[in-house]
């Protein structure tokens, strides 16, 4: 605990919390807090799980940033579309509709339909009609990771040891959407 002398004088103390006990909703990402990317492609409509992810502040405009691997599909529905959706569900509901989202490749087969979920758009950008809240996106800024990037070379040889490494998308939030 830290006590530090304010303007009148008097002592203000902090007290050290946990960063899961200030997050909440779709603000509270990793752990059991997967989200679902949606994006769409020439009529194709893919989701992907994801627990990498989070929101903010640039450019003026509220945000959020996500990550893709190059090698998947959503990826290049992400970069022809360029918007995309941040689907919320209750882990506890959903949990096995997720982990097989998470788990089947888009390129492969209709996944959305294999989890019998439904898809809902607003402003043209797809959303898992399911979800508890949603989060609608404009790309504004795409970058791919490279190894000379990596400050810290741990993560390259426990995360990209294949050379599969994310691309960031920062996305302008158009629109939340709670149920």
């Amino acid at each position: 605990m830290r006590e530090i002398a304010g303007k009148d004088g008097g002592m203000h103390v902090f007290q050290p919390v946990s960063f899961e006990d200030i997050e909440s909703g779709p603000y509270q990402f990793g752990g059991d807090n997967w989200m679902l990317i949606t994006s769409e492609k020439d009529g194709k409509v893919n989701s992907m799980t994801a627990s990498w992810g989070g929101v903010g502040y640039i450019w003026d405009k509220r945000c959020s940033f996500i990550f893709v691997r190059e090698s998947r599909y959503t990826k290049e529905l992400l970069d022809a579309s360029g918007v995309y959706s941040l689907s919320f569900m209750d882990h506890k509901e959903y949990h096995g509709t997720m982990k097989y989202l998470g788990m089947v490749s888009g390129r492969n087969e209709d996944k959305i339909a294999g989890a019998r979920l439904h898809i809902g758009r607003d402003q043209g950008i797809p959303y898992l009609d399911e979800a508890s809240s949603v989060i609608l996106c404009r790309i504004m800024y795409r970058q791919a990771f490279e190894e000379s990037g990596f400050v810290v070379p741990d993560i390259v040889k426990k995360v990209y040891k294949d050379g599969d490494y994310h691309t960031m998308y920062v996305g302008e939030m158009v629109k939340a959407m709670i149920r």
